[in-house]
Formats: C-alpha cells, structure tokens, sequence
C-alpha cells in the first residue's frame, strides 16, 4: 500500500473531527448571534440657515441581534429610528461624532431596564467622547419593548426604542 493514501482508520478519524467541528459550529452560531453587543449611532445635521438641529438615532451595525429568532424580527423596530435588539445583561452603546454631549431618558412611559448601582451604573449621560455604555439588567427585566428619549443640547429631542428579548 502507498504512504500517499489514507487508511480507512485516517479518513474515518478525519470524517468524524469535520463532523464534529461542524455540529460544534452549528450550535454555538445562533449563541454568539444573540450576545453582540449593540450601537447606536447618534446622527445631528445642522442647517446652515441657523434653523434648529435634527437629532437622528441610526442603528449601523455589522451584526443585527433583531434577526435573531427570538427578537422576531424589525417589523416593529426600525434601523432608521436607532430601535436595537438586545438580551438581558448585554451592553448597548450610544455613540455620537463630534464629542457632542447627550442624555437618555427613560420618559415614553416605560421603565428603565439599565443597571443602575454598582460597577455598572448607568448615569444616561455621555462622556468627553461622546459615548454611553450601559448594560441591561438581569432576569428581573422583562422582554418587550422599552422607549426613551435621546436628549442633545440646543435640539429637540428623538426617541427611539430597544427591544429585550
């Protein structure tokens, strides 16, 4: 028998590493997909006529948690508005160009679904970068839809909305 082919032991070995690399891959894809932490890309245009700025809350992100099975999808939850999907203790990032400040308020009527004590208080306000990092409670947050506000100086405010699946 030639060194140049395979036993029928390697190629049974070989078959069942792949096999199992595979079903391994399989299962930890849709586990990885959920767990992406999501951005919110906070876009303000200035009119050169003076008038008011326009605040615009976009979601740009390379991987999407709403195509996720369990978040059902973007009918109610638009890229354009900045709606993002997320889990329970995930982070979600705000982020705005131009190191401009920012609030969030949780004033649409629903309750606020960030950690608020601890090492992972959340304040709602950006930092010098303009950033916001936040992580969302535990098991004691209810999945649906939470709506806030995104506050920037001297421009109305927008709202948009995260949903906790």
């Amino acid at each position: 028998m030639e060194n140049t082919h395979m036993t029928y032991l390697q190629k049974k070995a070989l078959f069942v590493s792949a096999f199992v690399l595979i079903f391994s891959w399989s299962l930890s894809a849709p586990s990885l997909a959920e767990a992406v932490e999501q951005t919110v890309r906070i876009d303000v245009t200035k009119p050169a006529d003076g008038t008011q700025c326009q605040v615009q809350a976009v979601f740009r992100g390379d991987h999407d948690n709403c195509s996720n099975d369990n978040a059902k999808g973007r009918a109610d939850c638009s890229k354009e508005s900045g709606c993002i999907c997320t889990r329970q203790e995930k982070h979600v990032t705000w982020q705005i160009d131009d190191k401009q400040s920012f609030t969030i308020a949780f004033d649409q009527g629903s309750p606020n679904p960030f950690v608020t004590k601890g090492d992972s208080e959340c304040n709602f306000k950006s930092n010098k970068k303009g950033k916001l990092r936040c992580r969302v409670k535990g098991k004691d947050v209810p999945r649906g839809d939470y709506k806030y506000s995104i506050q920037v100086p001297e421009c109305p405010a927008v709202q948009s909305h995260i949903k906790i699946y």
